[in-house]
């Protein structure tokens, strides 16, 4: 399961609120006109995590025997906007033979690789990413 943190909607609505303050405030002092702020398309797809290949292209992930921990690294810098990796689960899980995922996706191929495992992995507006194990909710309790 990929989670998204809650704060980047929260971020958006910050950041716009804050333009148009700044836009409000300098107007009023200045009386010029208000520069127009369009947010991009990477942006949106930064804040959803969509794939850089939105394409009709199916995402492929060839797996090796080995270790899993930088296999799924690889995947995951490559597909996702992410430069920094928090592994937060045992580095000794291994794969056990030659395999292909293909899904019409990055984040359905990353969702096939880790339910086996019970991995989940957070992604954040940093650029970062959290490797972690999937909690459910009767283990909260």
């Amino acid at each position: 399961m990929v989670y998204q943190p809650c704060r980047t909607m929260v971020q958006q609505c910050v950041i716009a609120s804050s333009l148009a303050l700044s836009c409000l405030w300098s107007t009023s002092i200045l009386a010029r006109t208000c520069p127009v702020y369009k947010f991009s398309e990477t942006v949106m797809q930064g804040a959803t995590l969509s794939a850089p290949n939105r394409g009709t292209d199916a995402v492929i992930l060839e797996l090796e025997k080995g270790l899993l921990q930088p296999q799924l690294e690889a995947f995951i810098t490559t597909q996702f906007p992410v430069d920094t990796i928090d592994w937060r689960v045992s580095p000794h899980y291994q794969w056990p033979a030659s395999f292909t995922v293909q899904a019409p996706n990055a984040q359905e191929a990353l969702e096939r690789l880790l339910t086996p495992y019970q991995f989940v992995v957070t992604f954040y507006a940093n650029r970062s990413a959290v490797v972690s194990y999937r909690y459910s909710s009767l283990e909260a309790l």
